[in-house]
């Protein structure tokens, strides 16, 4: 189109909208008036699909918008004539270059659904094969290109005129943006590809749908896929019994964590009418012509910034959040921290019915924008998508916390992300300031990339000047750890008590059998350490009952943080109490009590309780073997049930190697069915034999 012509668009939209735009200068978002914001999406549906998918877009940007309008556009509807069945023959037959009776064995004429851009006819293939048939409205190329161009020179005469306020609101941007995505839907070949996009995204999704397009039947006009049957979400609450809805809440959570975290490919678009559940628990997703796409570095801040919030670590979370944005001249941080920690507040202090992970997530991009501050236009669309998407489980389960539901899988994330990232080539660039200064260095002061030769060379050279001559490192290290732990309990007699304790144990370590596996070397070495240290205190004046508390104590300091790796890889997979308990203790008995110096069989005990008998204990034997099986049972032995306690269960186990029996019988409940008394006796009872 000519500039001309541009100018003349240009003015008939300026027609339309110049109330509307008049209004919106002077609107007042505190006056309730919804007035303004229907008159103004009303316009837009009278302008055409281009400014039907411009309110679309419009409604993702609270930074442009203000929310009244914003939550207006978001309702906007695409109820469009429809196209009579001898042009959609036309359009069908030219894209796919054969006769509609040739291509398909079947098709409608009566479309089931009709919007702007295009029409839905149900058909089926040759091999009776049911199909959902897209099919373009006639024009629209061309008209497209018309109303882009108008709305670009438009964008040129507001540079001219309002250019401090231009900048303010990003809208240079959001235009280039806008232009890229609405020339792109017109391409259903485009749709077609995103749809697999997402279907191999989705593979491990068991629960989740995507439909297959039929690439003999796609092209840039025509995308027929997979027709799809089903219940709508109002239907859910009373057609699915509990038990489905709880699996359909799952499968939810798990698709938005995975679109909106893991891949940064996300469904734009997510409204009810976008989404069919069906009788076997499963759940198809339609609609793929808008859908929104984070980079690389995106995701990572958005992922930190999520685990932040279900720790309910506010200052982290800002530090994410505003990483993010750019700041515009006179921004002010103070103010955005201040509403970003307000929000913050709210949103933890909320019943689960009005906690909205995603609607805070949104208000604070608005925040931040009245504070001065821009976010992308990629980071605004999933912000209103994940606020989209998070309503629909709002209908299925009133009562859930999204931040409760993400923990599990926000844990599992950051692990897949740190354990592709090379953490401690990064640890060694951050680790020396840390400790030096009391500060992390700035992410430009960290390099991608590092000679590994020189970092482990520079890494030998430190220990070889903390340890001492012809002292190993892991005697060293064992040195330093059992010295930090220690001094908390023994006080200023610390030093005497471990000189005494090593020399001990040395004498000990010699005589010490090889254990056949890692973990139990290391399990038998702290056995030995922990007989020596019990004779220097007795040595030194300590009751046996007193040796026995002080080393519980110290025993406990280094067990309890053994204890949550286990405990926290199991609550990242499950949020099953029996599976994380059986996660948690599995773990354990591979590491460091694993075979084959420990000896383990399953045993059958109800769904709640996780049971295994120990029939083989190394470090049992060598108190045995020193007549000190009393110091095994009222330090080592006991330092299981705080664990069960900890990983919230409770631990019952009457029978231990070293009380006398052939087995230790360990019974972790998953559900109270003991009191602590009870559990106490029975601990009692496993040290008495």
């Amino acid at each position: 189109m000519n500039r001309t012509g541009n100018l003349l668009r240009l003015a008939r939209i300026a027609t339309v909208l110049a109330k509307d735009v008049w209004t919106l200068r002077r609107y007042d978002p505190a006056s309730g008036d919804t007035g303004a914001p229907d008159r103004f999406a009303q316009n837009l549906l009278a302008l055409g699909p281009v400014f039907v998918k411009l309110g679309q877009i419009l409604s993702t940007r609270p930074d442009i918008l203000p929310e009244s309008y914003v939550a207006r556009l978001a309702e906007l509807q695409e109820h469009a004539s429809q196209v009579d069945f001898a042009t959609v023959r036309r359009i069908v037959e030219d894209e796919l270059a054969t006769p509609l009776e040739t291509a398909f064995a079947s098709f409608e004429a009566e479309p089931v659904a009709a919007a702007s851009l295009a029409q839905v006819h149900k058909a089926s293939l040759a091999d009776g094969t049911a199909v959902a048939v897209k099919v373009q409205r006639p024009g629209l190329e061309p008209l497209f290109h018309r109303d882009l161009d108008a709305l670009d020179l438009g964008l040129r005469i507001a540079r001219t005129v309002l250019p401090r306020r231009l900048r303010r609101t990003n809208l240079p941007a959001f235009l280039s943006e806008f232009r890229r995505y609405s020339l792109a839907e017109l391409d259903f070949r485009a749709e077609a590809a995103v749809m697999d996009r997402f279907r191999g995204n989705l593979a491990g999704q068991d629960r989740i749908r995507i439909p297959r397009p039929y690439r003999d039947h796609v092209t840039a006009r025509v995308l027929t896929m997979d027709w799809v049957d089903g219940l709508r979400l109002s239907e859910v609450s009373t057609a699915l019994p509990e038990q489905t809805r709880s699996a359909l809440v799952e499968a939810l959570v798990s698709m938005l964590l995975k679109m909106f975290v893991s891949d940064g490919l996300f469904h734009a678009d997510l409204h009810p009418g976008n989404i069919v559940f069906h009788a076997d628990g499963t759940v198809t997703l339609l609609d793929f012509g808008m859908y929104g796409e984070l980079s690389a570095a995106q995701r990572d801040r958005f992922v930190l910034y999520w685990m932040a919030v279900t720790q309910r670590q506010t200052g982290r979370a800002y530090h994410h959040f505003s990483a993010q944005t750019e700041a515009l001249p006179g921004a002010d941080h103070a103010l955005f921290r201040q509403r970003f920690e307000g929000l913050a507040a709210k949103f933890y202090a909320a019943p689960s019915r009005e906690a909205s992970l995603a609607r805070t997530y949104l208000a604070m991009m608005r925040a931040g924008y009245r504070a001065g501050f821009v976010f992308p236009a990629s980071l605004m669309l999933h912000a209103k998508a994940l606020t989209t998407a998070e309503a629909l489980l709002f209908v299925l389960a009133p009562d859930a916390r999204f931040d409760d539901l993400s923990r599990p899988f926000i844990a599992r994330e950051v692990a897949a992300r740190l354990a592709a990232s090379d953490p401690l080539g990064r640890l060694s660039q951050v680790l020396p300031e840390l400790l030096l200064t009391g500060a992390l260095p700035p992410a430009e002061a960290i390099d991608e990339t590092w000679d590994a030769t020189a970092t482990q060379k520079m890494g030998r050279g430190l220990l070889e000047a903390v340890i001492p001559s012809g002292e190993g490192i892991g005697r060293a290290a064992l040195t330093m750890l059992f010295s930090h732990v220690a001094r908390r309990h023994l006080g200023k007699e610390t030093d005497a008590i471990l000189s005494d304790t090593w020399a001990g144990y040395d004498r000990l370590e010699r005589d010490l059998p090889l254990a056949p596996n890692t973990g139990a070397i290391l399990t038998t070495h702290l056995a030995a350490l922990t007989l020596a240290l019990h004779r220097t205190l007795v040595a030194r004046g300590r009751s046996e009952a007193q040796s026995h508390e002080v080393i519980h104590a110290i025993g406990w300091d280094i067990y309890d943080r053994m204890a949550d790796p286990p405990f926290e890889i199991a609550r990242a997979l499950t949020s099953d109490p029996a599976k994380r308990m059986r996660i948690a203790t599995g773990l354990f008995r591979h590491f460091p009590f694993g075979p084959p110096a420990y000896g383990w069989r399953d045993v059958e005990a109800g769904g709640n309780v996780v049971a295994f008998d120990c029939t083989k204990c190394p470090v049992a034997a060598f108190f045995a073997a020193h007549e000190s099986s009393a110091l095994c049972t009222a330090t080592w032995c006991a330092l299981d049930f705080p664990v069960a306690e900890k990983w919230g269960g409770q631990l019952v186990r009457p029978k231990t190697i070293a009380g006398g029996h052939d087995h230790c019988d360990f019974r972790w409940h998953t559900a109270p069915v003991l009191d602590k008394d009870k559990i106490g006796e029975a601990a009692e009872h496993a040290g008495q034999g």
